[in-house]
């Protein structure tokens, strides 16, 4: 993993945005976005890593947030979060093409690992596809 990663966190509620910064400051530039307007300027203007999203927010949901990126950086791994949940809702997130569903309560030796893998598996995405590879392929 690189040693700060650039990561996008969607939420409107500002208690659990704070416990995300405590969570992830140390381990990743964070930006905040609180709407899905937000969050398509963010992807314009800026390279990212992952996005984290809370599961609702003002406006709308994780699904919008995920249709959102999968338009416009569609390797951009999304790791939806909520307050509970079980494995109907992780099921349900996995196949609309989340990279995963973290449930509270949130701590960092549960979430890092999969921020790593989530940014690993992004950056490996992109070197697979990346001009020089492709090149050296077809020669």
């Amino acid at each position: 993993m690189r040693t700060h990663p650039n990561v996008l966190l969607l939420s409107t509620d500002s208690e659990e945005m704070s416990k995300w910064e405590d969570i992830l400051c140390e381990h990743a530039v964070v930006k905040r976005v609180g709407s899905l307007l937000e969050l398509e300027h963010q992807l314009e203007s800026d390279v990212y890593d992952a996005l984290f999203c809370g599961w609702s927010f003002h406006f709308g949901t994780w699904h919008d947030a995920l249709r959102t990126v999968q338009q416009q950086c569609p390797e951009l791994p999304v790791i939806i979060f909520c307050g509970n949940g079980g494995e109907r809702q992780w099921v349900e997130v996995l196949e609309a093409g989340a990279f995963d569903l973290l449930v509270e309560p949130y701590h960092q030796r549960a979430v890092l690992p999969v921020l790593e893998h989530a940014v690993d598996s992004y950056e490996g995405r992109r070197l697979y596809r990346s001009p020089s590879r492709l090149r050296a392929v077809a020669s």
